[in-house]
């Protein structure tokens, strides 16, 4: 872990000296009435390489660029979430969030993640800042789009019923994702072989943090552990035909095009609760949709915003 750590910060350090030296201040980018300095870009990749160390595999140029596409698609949140709530930043609930963040990078506890955060000159706060901008952004989707969830419960439990004997053995994959749009063919053909490419030179991570407009793509596309009957059937099929270490063909979806990388796959034989697992089903297709109408959203949104690089 030391050694990630000094690879990281001399990264860093030559990112922030090289920027500084071209200008001590500047506004790079106005985001409708918001701006966006070198610093924040600064800050902003000391963030991401912090959190994200899959990063280092990639140019100044990709990590900048990134850096700087974060920083919109969270400005563009927050400039849409003021107009129907107050932010509260200093919420202290939101502490309990940073144990799924900090546990990705094998940390034990919240006092070794300010310290490991203290390394790349970032305070907990910051990281808090985000979560709360996250997680109030997802109660806005819950509430505009909930009522239009559509989950066939009773289709789902007859389903489990009907191959009550085939759930004794449980599939979970670790999987990550790329999510990527294109309004046409030329389009999504030039998109997807910079992907594969950047996957073949790089890895599946750094391709994720490039060019997946999901939120998982802050953490290199991973989206952790899920069961096989919390997935769609579409994605269990492709999923199904991989070995560990590759990763599906895009697969069509309402907000896009879905690539998935499985990390990892595991069996266990256990003993399945019919109401717990059609709980967990329900909840996780629920989650599904929202996710969709989130990145649906989103894009309807920015494309309402003024974006001007300077």
């Amino acid at each position: 872990m030391l050694k990630k750590i000094s690879i990281l910060i001399a990264m860093m350090n030559f990112l922030l000296n090289n920027a500084i030296a071209e200008n001590k201040y500047e506004i790079v980018i106005n985001v409708g009435n918001e701006i966006i300095t070198n610093f924040d870009i600064q800050k902003e990749t000391r963030y991401l390489l912090a959190l994200n160390p899959s990063l280092n595999n990639l140019s100044i140029k990709q990590i900048k660029e990134i850096s700087k596409n974060s920083l919109i698609r969270e400005k563009i949140k927050e400039n849409e979430l003021i107009k129907y709530y107050k932010i509260n930043y200093e919420n202290p609930e939101l502490a309990k969030f940073t144990m799924g963040i900090y546990s990705k990078l094998n940390i034990r506890n919240e006092s070794e993640f300010k310290s490991y955060l203290s390394e790349f000159d970032l305070d907990i706060k910051e990281v808090i800042k985000k979560i709360a901008i996250e997680r109030t952004w997802n109660r806005l989707i819950v509430e505009k789009f909930n009522n239009l969830i559509s989950v066939d419960e009773l289709k789902i439990k007859e389903g489990l019923e009907n191959n009550q004997d085939k759930l004794q053995t449980q599939t979970s994959f670790l999987i990550s994702e790329i999510l990527f749009q294109s309004n046409n063919d030329g389009e999504y053909q030039k998109i997807y072989n910079n992907i594969i490419k950047t996957i073949e030179e790089s890895s599946f991570k750094s391709a994720a943090s490039i060019y997946s407009i999901s939120d998982s793509s802050t953490n290199g596309g991973e989206i952790g552990w899920v069961n096989k009957n919390e997935i769609s059937n579409s994605i269990y099929d492709a999923l199904s035909k991989l070995d560990v270490g590759e990763f599906t063909k895009p697969i069509k979806i309402v907000s896009g095009f879905l690539i998935i990388y499985l990390n990892d796959l595991k069996q266990k034989e256990q003993e399945i609760n019919l109401e717990e697992e059609l709980k967990k089903i329900i909840v996780a297709e629920k989650n599904r949709q929202l996710n969709e109408y989130s990145i649906i959203y989103f894009k309807k949104i920015e494309k309402q915003i003024l974006i001007n690089e300077k």
